[in-house]
């Protein structure tokens, strides 16, 4: 069983496809996946939900299970074969999980949509997998409670609590040592948009010439469709965010040092394209970048990934820049600022002391000793 990559003869478009062992496709999950590309989701997310339904096609086949048949008792075992290093191996001794909480909550709300739109279809019987229930079921209520009338949300019946991760960050240090491994001006200038921007390697890979305005310093994020590098903005609103005057300084000297050698008539549509290798002109993909990260982590030996500049940039500009998480919410493109909340104000017992120190100084001016 496996998850395999298609490429469409006629248009040309990826999708993703789970295969059972005979290699033929799984038709449930290939009429959901198709389901979910109609409706334009990220082929990131369709790949990732099409190797959570992988697993747990292999978790009923080890369970001697049928799909179509499954009760909500069952469906929970899905989540103790997630935990078990070796689902085919029953231990008496406590062993390490496998999969972090957050993994295997994600890997079970994938499942549930599945079934949601199976069950709509008439495919299989409607499991109780979501519930109603009202809000503010705490001790406390809201503000102006009971005046409006509060509708009632659904809540899934089967989840697993997430473990609060805190983001993995890079050092000014980091930083710099590996703009300064990069050799040529193009692979600079991206990383150096990604840390002082928070940029998203695909928003950054979506770039063209034309989202860029150097004299106001301003980077225009425009989701579009069928971009043939695959590169997605995540949003379906267009973004301004500020370019600081360095950082437009060195996309001028990447329109000379690198695309000034292509001698072509005019430039490029895509701002990152191939320059050294592939198909010179044409617009760099996540391989691309992917390729690049590998040879900074042999010339550094600095482990990273490209979204590591974005966590790196929301946390400087939450913990030492001290601006606004509202603030922060919209330079990060978040469309709602619990993301930004969630995600990285996260405060550790150092950080609730320097708040109280800051606020007895402000207070009653230098701290007596």
């Amino acid at each position: 069983m496996k998850v395999q990559r298609i490429r469409l003869s006629n248009t040309d478009q990826v999708r993703w496809v789970v295969l059972d062992d005979d290699f033929v496709p799984i038709q449930p999950i290939l009429s959901y996946l198709m389901f979910l590309d109609d409706l334009d989701r990220s082929p990131n997310t369709i790949r990732t939900i099409a190797h959570h339904l992988k697993q747990f096609w292999e978790y009923l086949h080890d369970a001697h299970l049928c799909w179509t048949e499954i009760d909500i008792v069952q469906f929970a075992g899905f989540i103790t074969w997630l935990r078990r290093p070796d689902p085919s191996i029953i231990s008496i001794e406590w062993q390490q999980a496998k999969r972090t909480n957050a993994t295997i909550d994600q890997m079970v709300g994938s499942v549930q949509c599945f079934y949601v739109f199976h069950a709509r279809l008439g495919t299989v019987p409607a499991l109780p997998l979501y519930q109603l229930s009202m809000p503010y079921r705490r001790r406390y209520k809201p503000f102006l409670h009971g005046i409006a009338k509060a509708k009632p949300e659904f809540t899934r019946v089967v989840s697993v609590k997430r473990e609060r991760r805190k983001p993995k960050t890079l050092t000014q240090e980091q930083v710099q040592t590996l703009i300064a491994a990069c050799t040529h001006t193009r692979d600079k200038f991206l990383l150096m948009l990604m840390y002082q921007t928070g940029m998203r390697v695909g928003q950054c890979l979506g770039l063209k010439h034309e989202d860029l305005n150097v004299e106001d310093g301003e980077i225009h994020i425009v989701p579009r469709d069928g971009n043939p590098n695959g590169a997605r903005a995540k949003s379906r609103d267009t973004h301004t965010i500020p370019g600081l005057p360095d950082l437009m300084s060195l996309y001028t000297d990447y329109l000379i040092d690198d695309l000034g050698a292509l001698e072509a008539d005019a430039l490029p549509d895509f701002l990152f394209v191939n320059l050294f290798a592939g198909e010179i002109g044409h617009p760099m993909t996540y391989a691309s970048v992917m390729s690049l990260v590998k040879k900074l982590i042999q010339r550094t030996g600095i482990r990273f990934t490209p979204h590591m500049f974005r966590h790196t940039r929301a946390t400087t500009w939450i913990r030492d820049d001290n601006l606004p998480i509202a603030v922060v919410s919209r330079l990060l493109t978040h469309v709602s600022i619990q993301t930004t909340n969630d995600t990285y104000l996260q405060l550790s017992p150092e950080d609730l002391k320097r708040a109280l120190m800051n606020g007895r100084e402000r207070r009653h001016g230098d701290i007596p000793e």
